[in-house]
């Protein structure tokens, strides 16, 4: 018996040559590519930057917040300071000088946290109006989240004229706004979160405040 090798044809080889690359390639490809991650910035005063009671750095509320809900994270939090002033500080800078790092960042959430350091209603509504309206101009496509001044009352106030200002501005804006008199954050027995200066919150008061706003933004990455 005769036998004959058969030699591929051109069609043939070109086909083989393909498939080896194409399994080449593939398998540089990794399994899963990670989506890029969302970005969270917050713009605030020391009860976001932290102090020295507690919330600095990974122990503050921000970061707590961003690492629960996979946001990456840029904070500019700077103690005494708010929409109407700068503190006493060195360098410090109100809110609306402020805003133009928050734009240039580029984030697809924002926070706007107080605040407490502000004095005079129509002065801080106006201030706020005005921080407000250039973060929605300069960032159209993100979600603008503003809480009001925190306050360490151990007992409810129930209003507080600063807190109105602001309510006002966001709602002005159209803006969700969180109002910590309101809610009573860290009066009765959450006053123990609040540290030995009696102002500020301890590590446990920013694991606290993470756990009241971590919902509020939840909401808001769900719009």
């Amino acid at each position: 018996m005769v036998t004959y090798a058969v030699r591929p044809t051109c069609r043939a080889m070109m086909l083989v040559s393909l498939l080896c690359a194409l399994v080449a390639t593939c398998a540089t490809i990794p399994a899963h590519a990670a989506a890029p991650r969302s970005s969270l910035y917050v713009l605030g005063d020391s009860i976001a930057g932290g102090a020295a009671q507690g919330g600095k750095g990974p122990y503050g509320w921000p970061s707590l917040v961003a690492k629960q809900l996979g946001l990456t994270l840029r904070l500019d939090g700077s103690g005494g300071t708010g929409y109407t002033t700068g503190g006493r500080q060195k360098g410090g800078r109100p809110y609306p000088q402020r805003v133009e790092e928050a734009v240039a960042a580029k984030p697809d959430v924002v926070v706007v946290e107080g605040s407490r350091n502000d004095g005079g209603r129509k002065r801080t509504q106006a201030a706020a109006t005005d921080t407000l309206r250039r973060l929605r101009a300069g960032l159209p496509h993100a979600r603008i989240l503003v809480i009001g001044p925190i306050y360490s009352y151990p007992q409810r106030i129930g209003s507080h004229p600063i807190d109105e200002a602001v309510s006002a501005a966001a709602k002005k804006l159209g803006m969700p706004y969180v109002s910590a008199v309101r809610r009573g954050w860290f009066t009765g027995s959450a006053h123990r979160f609040i540290g030995s200066d009696g102002v500020h919150p301890t590590n446990a008061g920013h694991a606290y405040l993470a756990r009241q706003i971590r919902p509020e933004l939840s909401r808001l990455l769900r719009t």
